[in-house]
C-alpha cells in the first residue's frame, strides 16, 4: 500500500476554508493509500504553548500536531528557507524516508524542511500570487509586514524554485492564472470545492427572503476581508440605502471588537460575528457580497454563497480567480468600480426574480465543474504518474 505523508502548516481540524481544502486532499489520499497528517505549528520564545507533540484522528487518519519554538531567522515560518532546527525537530517523530509521496499544503513545509531527496514531493501550491490590501495597512507595522510578505512570495518563494535542486514532482494551483504565473513548474489545477452545505435537503432554497439584504462572511480578523468590508460601506452601502432604503446588511465572521462595533454603528448594518448556522443567515438575504481587492486564493466564500441558493456580487479579482467557471453577468455580477458594484446589488435588491435565476444558474454550473469526484480524480493521475 502507497504511503502519503500530508505536511501542513494549518491543522486540517479548523473550521477555515484552508483547512476545508486539506480535508478534500486527505480524502483524495486515503482513496489511494495510507495517509499520515504532520502539522507544524510555530510559537514565539516566551508564548504559552501546548506539549510539544499532539496526536489526533481525522476521520480516522492519524494526525500529529508538533509545537515548535521559533529559534533564529531561519527557523522563523514567515520566511521559506531550509531549517535544519524545524527539520531536525520533526524527523524526531517521522521517517521522510519511509513514505512513498509526501504531500506539502501549501509551498511553506515543502521549502522549510529539508526533504530527503529520493521521497518525490508533490506540492499543493494554493494562495500562489498574493496583493497586499494596501489601502487598509493602516500602520506601518501593518505594511511591513506585508512587504517582508513579498520579498518572501518574490524573491525567496520563486528564486528557489528557479533555481531548482528541489524534489518537487508535481504543483497543484488552485486556478489557472496562478498556474500560468509559474509557466516553469510542472503543474496542474486543482480547484478549490466548497464545503458540503450545513442545509436540509438536496438542493438550496432559492427563495428570496420577505426584507432585501446583503452579506459579507469570512474571517474578519484578516486584512483583505477587513478592507472588503471597510471599503463596501464606505463607497458602496450609501449608495445601495439611498435606493433601497429597507435593506440589511450582514456581516458573519469572527473579528475584533473595534472593527465589529465600527461596522454595527453604520445604518442598517448588522454584525453576527460567528453563526451557529449559515443556512439560517443565507435565508436572511438577498445575495452576498465578495469586494476583495486584495489577498490570495480563490476566495471560497464566492463558492459557498450558491450552496445556500444566492447570487455573488464581486469584484473582477474574485471573478477571475474562477475563469471560466462563472460568466459575468449570468453566473455572477462583478466590477471594480463602486458605482457599478452598487448598480449590481440595487437591480438583485428590486428584482428577487434575478437574484433567484442568478443563484439557480451559478450552482448549477458549480455543481457541473466542482464536485469531490473530479477534485479526486485530478489527484488520483498526478499519484499515479508518480509511479
Amino acid at each position: 500500500m502507497v504511503k502519503y505523508l500530508f505536511l501542513s502548516y494549518i491543522s486540517p481540524h479548523q473550521r477555515w476554508g484552508s483547512a476545508q481544502r486539506s480535508r478534500f486532499l486527505i480524502e483524495a489520499l486515503r482513496q489511494l493509500g495510507q495517509v499520515e497528517v504532520v502539522v507544524i505549528n510555530f510559537f514565539w520564545p516566551g508564548e504559552s504553548k501546548p506539549p510539544e507533540r499532539v496526536d489526533t484522528l481525522l476521520d480516522g487518519v492519524s494526525v500529529i500536531e508538533l509545537n515548535l519554538t521559533v529559534k533564529g531567522w531561519l527557523g522563523r515560518p514567515r520566511f521559506d528557507l531550509p531549517s535544519a532546527y524545524v527539520t531536525g525537530v520533526v524527523a524526531q517523530h517521522v521517517d521522510f524516508t519511509s513514505y512513498d509521496v509526501i504531500v506539502s499544503r501549501y509551498v511553506k513545509p515543502a521549502l522549510k524542511l529539508k526533504l530527503p531527496p529520493r521521497v518525490p514531493v508533490v506540492v499543493d501550491f494554493d494562495d500562489a500570487v498574493f496583493h497586499p490590501p494596501w489601502g487598509t495597512l493602516a500602520t506601518l507595522k501593518m505594511k511591513v509586514g506585508a512587504l517582508l510578505r513579498l520579498v518572501n512570495d518574490r524573491l525567496i518563494v520563486r528564486g528557489r524554485l528557479r533555481l531548482g535542486g528541489l524534489n518537487h514532482r508535481h504543483y497543484f494551483f488552485c486556478r489557472e492564472a496562478e498556474r500560468q504565473a509559474f509557466p516553469w513548474l510542472p503543474g496542474s489545477v486543482l480547484p478549490n470545492l466548497p464545503a458540503a452545505a450545513q442545509r436540509e435537503g438536496a438542493v438550496p432554497v432559492f427563495a428570496q427572503p420577505d426584507t432585501p439584504g446583503l452579506m459579507f462572511i469570512g474571517l474578519l480578523d484578516y486584512l483583505p476581508n477587513q478592507d472588503a468590508v471597510d471599503w463596501f460601506l464606505d463607497a458602496i452601502w450609501p449608495k445601495v440605502l439611498e435606493k433601497v432604503p429597507q435593506a440589511r446588511f450582514l456581516v458573519v465572521g469572527k473579528g475584533s471588537p473595534e472593527k465589529c462595533r465600527a461596522w454595527s454603528a453604520q445604518p442598517n448594518v448588522e454584525v453576527l460575528g460567528f453563526v451557529e448556522s449559515l443556512a439560517d443567515a443565507y435565508a436572511r438575504v438577498t445575495a452576498s457580497v465578495v469586494p476583495m481587492r486584495g489577498g490570495a486564493g480563490t476566495n471560497i466564500k464566492a463558492l459557498e454563497a450558491y450552496q445556500y441558493g444566492r447570487p455573488v456580487v464581486a469584484t473582477r479579482h474574485v471573478i477571475d480567480a474562477f475563469a471560466p467557471l462563472f460568466r459575468d453577468g449570468i453566473d455572477m455580477l462583478a466590477s471594480d468600480s463602486d458605482a457599478r458594484i452598487a448598480e449590481f446589488c440595487i437591480d438583485l435588491l428590486q428584482h428577487p426574480d434575478r437574484a433567484e435565476a442568478m443563484a439557480r444558474s451559478g450552482h448549477a454550473r458549480m455543481r457541473e465543474h466542482l464536485n469531490p469526484a473530479r477534485f479526486n480524480q485530478i489527484v488520483r493521475e498526478v499519484m499515479e504518474k508518480l509511479g
